[in-house]
């Protein structure tokens, strides 16, 4: 509320405006000095919660009986002051100085153990207790996952300990149990990304058991700093029945990785942190020979790791091609972009925000691709809630919708920012944009790409961008993405067959309905593909960009029935076109077939086409020996290509639907 200006105009005015501002600045000062108390409460009750949380946890996961071993191996007045001490599950660190007093640390701060410091004797005696050491000054009991790490002088001898206590959580892979399960069947690598400290150890830990355990497969855990299996000579019970490599030489980790593949025999190797290219390469190298690997990286989000040099191996690589004159103006782009260099090494990626809350890509070569061609991927926000249930929210953040800037500020954001939230704008009309589309397909396209990827019990939260200030498309227009199509070719032939108001052409994948694309493109476009599939929109694929073609492709969008080609060919090209067709038709049987229903395992309906070349095209699939049925009326008559092997049963049916072809 702002005040009227005082203007005094004599002494007593005066003192009555001195008087007015004074209650005015108290007023507000008190106001303020209010708030923040309030907000400092509520923020120390978020806090005090958050601790006891922890707390119950912690106590919760932790076994007496491993504390009760690590208590054995301290100076005896240590152990006597945390035997008694109700908080003992709950502790985190025992520090030993020489020379001070020993004092442990528990979630809510520190307390002093002893009254007298520690000495030489107390150190020698509990490293005896332990036993040997190794190069990197830690030990570990056999057993348990504890680890005491020793600080020495430059002479050799121990002048200091921490005893780091050390847990084994049950349950701690429950957020991806689903894609775990998969990928016993699938041989689907996972790599986990995250944080120190968010629980990527903790988690392939209980991966290993799973896997070992309940999946019976041979496992093997390259444990290079011996956080996984603990630093004993005997493995933890968290790890189940996995076995467990020790790394002499963190360095060599590498080669340790390329043992346990010759030497074990493993259908499964986990490791923990791979940070350099020769690990790198090894995982490349083990991946190659089909054994299955369960890893952590260093990185925050699958975006990290694409800049990382050293790590972007893991995820298909990155190199830089340069496009042609032509090209890149049919593009409009510019001439040298980044693409995927080969197939990645895991399959699955996630991203651990928190403890509870991980961000799962179920496919890594289209997320990928997706980030290179400067699109958004798409993936699965899974939260552990408190009553033990899992809500999964597809995430898709729309380019459009992402670089678009405020009015007031012009805060831009970027067009992948993983931690940013996504955004739920209304869009007009009744037309789903393709950023909704993903969202409620990718569930059942990631099904059919690898079954049980994705749990059946999906929560679709569609994230639908907004329409630019630009977009000129009516909202019931068909929205097509021409695909290195040559755009003032699709506009003539819009024009010639008065299709201006129907069709409209967009620049973005995510504005799009359907996609056109040459076929040889669409062969070698692995994140088109992916993209286009994940969205639930159809490609039509063009042989060339001649009017034809063109003609042919927007008459099928369109579903126009009894149209002609829209070109009106010669009598002496009558021939000639006719045989342009039947072998336009061959191909596309053939790319369809060795390019999708084959290697992905989906059905694929063909372009509409005469009946004499329907015949030449059931002909052809009966060489593969695979399914088909003609499906549609009148013009659109065309054939559908399913992804099961015939039998002498079907065979004989599609014979005689040929014959009454």
């Amino acid at each position: 509320m702002r005040t009227a200006r005082c203007e005094p105009h004599t002494v007593a005015q005066r003192a009555t405006c001195v008087s007015r501002r004074t209650t005015l600045k108290y007023y507000r000062a008190s106001s303020s000095s209010a708030a923040r108390a309030s907000s400092i409460h509520h923020q120390d009750d978020d806090v005090s919660s958050a601790l006891r949380r922890r707390r119950e946890t912690l106590a919760a996961v932790t076994d007496a009986q491993e504390i009760a071993l690590l208590l054995d191996a301290t100076p005896s007045r240590v152990k006597e002051a945390l035997i008694n001490d109700e908080r003992r599950l709950e502790l985190t660190e025992i520090v030993l100085d020489l020379g001070r007093q020993a004092f442990a640390r528990f979630p809510d701060g520190e307390r002093v153990l002893t009254e007298d410091v520690i000495t030489y004797e107390d150190l020698e005696r509990m490293m005896e207790r332990i036993g040997d050491v190794g190069h990197d000054n830690r030990a570990g009991i056999n057993g348990t996952l504890h680890r005491i790490s020793a600080i020495k002088n430059r002479y050799g001898k121990t002048i200091g300990a921490t005893c780091r206590v050390g847990r084994a959580i049950a349950g701690s892979a429950t957020l991806i149990r689903d894609v775990l399960d998969s990928s016993m069947a699938y041989q689907h690598s996972i790599l986990l990304l995250g944080r120190p400290g968010v629980g990527k150890t903790t988690a392939i830990r209980e991966m290993s058991r799973i896997l070992a355990d309940e999946g019976k497969k041979r496992v093997v855990i390259v444990d290079t700093s011996n956080e996984i299996g603990g630093d004993g000579d005997v493995a933890h019970v968290g790890i189940g029945q996995a076995r467990r490599m020790q790394v002499p030489i963190a360095s060599e980790q590498h080669l340790v990785l390329i043992e346990a593949v010759e030497n074990h025999t493993p259908q499964t190797i986990v490791v923990d942190e791979i940070g350099t290219e020769r690990e790198t390469a090894a995982a490349r190298t083990i991946s190659e020979r089909g054994v299955q690997l369960i890893g952590t990286a260093h990185g925050h989000t699958l975006e990290n790791v694409l800049k990382n040099p050293a790590l972007c191996d893991l995820i298909g690589g990155v190199v830089s091609v340069t496009l042609g004159d032509d090209e890149a103006r049919r593009r409009g782009i510019q001439k040298s972009i980044l693409e995927r260099a080969g197939p990645p090494t895991f399959s699955v990626c996630v991203e651990m925000l928190d403890i509870d809350t991980w961000r799962v890509h179920t496919d890594v070569a289209g997320s990928v691709d997706a980030l290179l061609a400067g699109q958004s991927p798409i993936t699965e926000l899974r939260t552990l809630n408190a009553d033990g249930t899992i809500t999964k929210i597809a995430e898709y953040n729309s380019r459009r919708a992402a670089m678009s800037s405020s009015i007031e500020g012009a805060s831009m954001f970027l067009a992948y920012d993983p931690n940013a939230p996504r955004p739920d704008n209304k869009r007009g009309g009744t037309q789903q944009s393709s950023s909704a589309l993903a969202a409620q397909e990718v569930a059942t396209a990631s099904a059919r790409r690898a079954p049980s990827l994705v749990s059946t019990s999906f929560e679709a939260v569609s994230s639908r961008d907004t329409t630019s200030e630009e977009d000129d498309c009516a909202i019931n227009s068909l929205r097509v993405f021409p695909f290195k199509i040559s755009r003032d070719a699709l506009e003539r032939v819009m024009d010639e067959l008065d299709l201006n108001e129907k069709v409209c052409l967009v620049d973005l994948l995510e504005d799009a309905s359907v996609v056109i694309a040459p076929k040889s493109q669409v062969k070698t476009s692995t994140w088109l593909r992916s993209a286009a599939r994940a969205r639930g929109m159809p490609i039509y694929a063009v042989r060339t960009d001649n009017s034809a073609q063109l003609v042919r492709a927007l008459q099928a969008m369109l579903g126009i029935t009894g149209a002609s080609d829209g070109i009106s060919p010669s009598k002496s090209s009558t021939t000639t076109f006719d045989d342009a067709n039947a072998a336009d038709a061959m191909d596309e049987v053939r790319m369809a077939i060795e390019q999708l229903v084959i290697p992905h395992h989906e059905p694929v309906e063909l372009l509409p086409r005469a009946a004499s070349i329907i015949v030449l095209q059931q002909a052809l699939v009966d060489t593969y020996m695979l399914k088909h049925a003609i499906v549609g009326e009148g013009g659109e008559r065309r054939l559908r290509i399913d992804c099961e092997y015939i039998t002498t049963r079907n065979k004989e049916q599609s014979d005689s639907a040929a014959a009454s072809v």
